[in-house]
């Protein structure tokens, strides 16, 4: 990726992620005003929720920008793994908040309280879960436009948080016929599910951050690269996750071996061959004493 392109599709997410605080602010007040008033657990749960993602966007807003102070003067592409490395944390931070709403909901369970229902605070929680599922559709485009992992969580957070205050909504409507303690149920169900997309979460994170790589794929890729000419045993392999989600890989050629026209051909051919097989974006290294060289699906670049 150019560095111009690059610096724009960050610029990108800085305002995403600043918009984004916006929004979750306004819904944690707002939800917190109608928790309290009402006596809802699970709308006071709800709330908190947003606040932890106004915090999460708070969090990313600032990282971010010190890590594109510095990759822009010293590590151009340091940002790709200071992504991943926060999506991470954005995932563990979700995981808490399930626990969180899971222990309001078991002490509400314990200790049941009247709630007070009151037909205008349905309608406004009603725009707020609307509100929720434009913000996903907001990260979605984004989040395709920049590839950015930090926004694919965000993204994910917020159709679930869409679908957890339809839930809380149904829970409220129901407290005036019913006199079990109902809204600390869907709290107690609400947390089991934030919990399980957290762990999820956290999985595709440390799996990104790690560059950890299905062992299928690993066999298929040494397999493929032991049958080419160009290497006379399996070269070792260099993998990476970007910040698309993509697994790149990158082998050195041999020292001695000459890259010209024929060789570059070869590695292009390679590389496609590669990607269509494995799913595997193949780069190289093509090193001639003191030049060094580096092909993927184009012709190698020579560089002094």
């Amino acid at each position: 990726m150019r560095a111009g392109e690059r610096v724009k599709k960050n610029r990108t997410l800085l305002i995403v992620l600043a918009v984004g605080i916006t929004c979750n602010l306004a819904l944690f007040f707002t939800k917190l005003y109608i928790g309290l008033s009402s006596n809802s657990v699970s709308i006071w749960s709800d709330a908190v929720n947003n606040l932890a993602d106004a915090l999460s966007c708070g969090v990313s807003l600032s990282f971010l920008a010190i890590t594109l102070r510095v990759s822009r003067d010293k590590l151009p592409f340091v940002t790709d793994k200071a992504q991943q490395l926060l999506s991470f944390v954005l995932a563990i931070v979700v995981l808490f908040v399930g626990f969180s709403f899971a222990y309001s909901s078991l002490e509400r369970f314990m200790y049941p309280t009247p709630i007070w229902f009151q037909m205008k605070f349905f309608y406004v929680l009603l725009l707020t879960a609307l509100a929720k599922l434009g913000m996903f559709f907001f990260y979605r485009h984004f989040s395709k436009k920049t590839t950015s992992s930090v926004l694919r969580v965000m993204q994910q957070d917020s159709i679930l948080d869409f679908f957890i205050t339809v839930t809380t909504l149904i829970s409220f409507a129901l407290t005036q016929h019913v006199e079990f303690a109902v809204d600390a149920v869907f709290g107690l169900l609400i947390s089991i599910v934030i919990c399980v997309n957290a762990g999820r979460m956290i999985k595709d994170a440390v799996t990104a951050l790690l560059n950890i790589v299905e062992k299928s794929k690993r066999k298929a890729l040494s397999a493929l690269l032991s049958k080419s000419a160009l290497f006379a045993q399996t070269p070792d392999i260099r993998y990476d996750i970007d910040e698309a989600g993509d697994i790149c890989a990158t082998v050195t050629l041999p020292q001695t071996q000459t890259p010209d026209a024929g060789t570059h051909e070869k590695c292009d051919a390679l590389a496609a061959q590669c990607l269509e097989q494995t799913g595997i974006k193949l780069s190289f290294i093509l090193c001639v004493s003191s030049v060094k060289g580096r092909s993927g699906s184009a012709a190698a670049e020579e560089t002094s």
